[in-house]
């Protein structure tokens, strides 16, 4: 059997694809597995404003229309990528072991987002990112940076920048990190370190395969996360974070954040696993109402 994976052709894409192909063929040795690099228009426009073009949802759309033409099999993706709400004929099965949904502060000049002086310059084109930053240091100076990590990483016009800690991890870039940001500076964001693995919701037998190399603690964690993001309609003009962590076995807490144009929201919620959309539901209508 034959299985072909649709990805997005960047570096740390590839490295995903990878990793699930790696996953795939560990729990099947008898398939073969081809991966098939897809050029979405998030990639063509890469020094666009994602907001102003069409939000995050054009780093999946070209691969999610090779998969509802039955070209491809299945598709990684970075699930914080992903949108609230996708193609009713399509379904994720799959998520496979989260790594950190940390940010880092990366910087040559300074060791850490404190010790920076008034003014400074960060870069990032993450809205989340940028409201947390003023939230933490009002003074701070916020600049857009688009481009894929390799790229953004050789940009060295600025005081420091902001990434994810996972896709250093994957690239084998962690030790560029200057410092890991804690959830309560910076608020990841939903699905963060997290790959997806998509298919057609009428492929049953994909989905079997995909169901045996799900990791079901990470499916439960950002399950809570994507309800947060749903309830508030959240896309990439919206301010929001969110992060599910376990508290042990049987028990989920939840962290979110939701801002407008004045002000920043933060809420909380402890309970058990299988209360996981419900908790993430019950929080995005909190912050919701606060922002109207």
């Amino acid at each position: 059997m034959l299985i072909k994976i649709g990805t997005r052709g960047s570096s740390l894409a590839v490295a995903q694809a990878l990793e699930a192909k790696q996953k795939l063929l560990d729990s099947f040795p008898s398939i073969s597995v081809e991966i098939i690099k897809i050029k979405t228009s998030g990639d063509k426009y890469a020094n666009a404003n994602l907001a102003e073009i069409g939000g995050k949802g054009l780093f999946i759309k070209e691969i999610e229309t090779e998969l509802l033409a039955n070209n491809i099999d299945m598709a990684v993706h970075s699930l914080k990528d992903v949108p609230a709400f996708f193609s009713k004929d399509l379904t994720i099965p799959c998520i496979l072991e989260r790594l950190s949904p940390y940010d880092v502060f990366i910087s040559s000049k300074y060791n850490s987002l404190q010790s920076l002086p008034q003014q400074a310059t960060i870069a990032t084109s993450s809205i989340r990112r940028k409201v947390q930053l003023l939230n933490f240091r009002s003074d701070l100076n916020i600049v857009p940076l688009r481009g894929n990590v390799t790229t953004r990483l050789q940009n060295q016009n600025f005081d420091g920048i902001i990434l994810a800690e996972a896709g250093l991890t994957r690239l084998k870039k962690h030790h560029l990190v200057t410092e890991v940001l804690p959830p309560q500076t910076m608020l990841s964001a939903v699905g963060q370190g997290a790959i997806c693995i998509q298919c057609r919701k009428n492929d049953v037998k994909i989905i079997d395969i995909l169901e045996k190399i799900n990791n079901n603690k990470s499916f439960i964690r950002v399950k809570s996360e994507r309800s947060f993001m749903k309830t508030v309609n959240g896309s990439c003009f919206t301010p929001l974070a969110a992060l599910a962590e376990h508290v042990n076995e049987n028990m989920l807490h939840l962290r979110c954040m939701l801002a407008d144009e004045k002000n920043i929201y933060f809420t909380e919620r402890t309970s058990f696993t299988e209360d996981a959309e419900k908790m993430g539901m019950d929080a995005g209508l909190e912050l919701k109402s606060k922002c109207l």
